[in-house]
Protein backbone atom coordinates (compact mmCIF):
# COMPACT_ATOMS: atom_id res chain seq x y z
CA UNK A 1 0.00 0.00 0.00
CA UNK A 2 1.56 3.39 -0.69
CA UNK A 3 1.03 6.20 1.48
CA UNK A 4 -0.76 9.17 0.63
CA UNK A 5 -0.05 12.72 2.60
CA UNK A 6 -2.55 14.87 2.74
CA UNK A 7 -2.33 18.44 3.86
CA UNK A 8 -5.28 18.24 6.84
CA UNK A 9 -5.79 14.83 8.06
CA UNK A 10 -9.63 15.59 9.18
CA UNK A 11 -11.82 13.10 8.02
CA UNK A 12 -13.86 15.74 7.39
CA UNK A 13 -11.50 17.57 5.06
CA UNK A 14 -10.90 14.75 2.82
CA UNK A 15 -12.14 14.75 -0.93
CA UNK A 16 -12.53 12.87 -4.05
CA UNK A 17 -9.89 14.15 -5.13
CA UNK A 18 -7.82 12.32 -1.92
CA UNK A 19 -9.68 8.86 -2.81
CA UNK A 20 -8.62 9.93 -6.59
CA UNK A 21 -4.84 10.16 -5.89
CA UNK A 22 -4.82 6.75 -3.80
CA UNK A 23 -6.45 4.69 -6.62
CA UNK A 24 -3.72 6.57 -8.95
CA UNK A 25 -1.09 5.33 -6.76
CA UNK A 26 -2.07 1.77 -6.25
CA UNK A 27 -2.62 1.71 -10.04
CA UNK A 28 0.60 2.98 -10.80
CA UNK A 29 2.27 0.12 -8.76
CA UNK A 30 3.16 -3.04 -10.81
CA UNK A 31 2.45 -5.74 -8.64
CA UNK A 32 -1.22 -4.74 -7.75
CA UNK A 33 -2.79 -2.31 -10.03
CA UNK A 34 -6.67 -2.56 -8.08
CA UNK A 35 -7.54 -1.47 -4.87
CA UNK A 36 -10.35 -2.47 -2.38
CA UNK A 37 -12.57 0.40 -1.12
CA UNK A 38 -11.58 -1.06 2.50
CA UNK A 39 -8.05 -0.31 1.51
CA UNK A 40 -8.88 3.38 0.06
CA UNK A 41 -10.81 3.89 3.66
CA UNK A 42 -7.57 2.52 5.43
CA UNK A 43 -5.48 5.16 3.34
CA UNK A 44 -7.23 7.69 3.84
CA UNK A 45 -8.89 7.19 7.66
CA UNK A 46 -12.25 7.13 7.05
CA UNK A 47 -15.25 4.60 6.99
CA UNK A 48 -15.43 2.17 4.34
CA UNK A 49 -19.05 3.68 3.44
CA UNK A 50 -17.36 7.52 2.98
CA UNK A 51 -14.62 5.99 0.68
CA UNK A 52 -17.30 4.04 -1.86
CA UNK A 53 -18.90 7.79 -1.74
CA UNK A 54 -15.71 9.71 -2.17
CA UNK A 55 -15.07 7.16 -5.16
CA UNK A 56 -17.92 7.44 -6.85
CA UNK A 57 -17.27 11.28 -6.98
CA UNK A 58 -14.08 10.64 -7.72
CA UNK A 59 -13.39 11.69 -11.83
CA UNK A 60 -11.10 9.60 -12.68
CA UNK A 61 -11.13 5.65 -11.03
CA UNK A 62 -13.19 2.97 -12.64
CA UNK A 63 -14.98 0.59 -10.20
CA UNK A 64 -16.43 -2.75 -10.24
CA UNK A 65 -18.16 -5.02 -7.59
CA UNK A 66 -16.24 -8.07 -6.76
CA UNK A 67 -17.52 -10.18 -3.79
CA UNK A 68 -18.29 -8.44 -0.82
CA UNK A 69 -16.03 -5.19 -1.92
CA UNK A 70 -15.31 -2.74 -4.32
CA UNK A 71 -12.16 -2.39 -6.82
CA UNK A 72 -11.01 0.21 -8.21
CA UNK A 73 -8.22 1.04 -10.97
Amino acid sequence: MVSVTMSDSDPQQVTPTDADRVVKQEKNQVYNPAIATEEVAEELGVSTEKAFELLEKAPRPDGKPVGNTTIWW
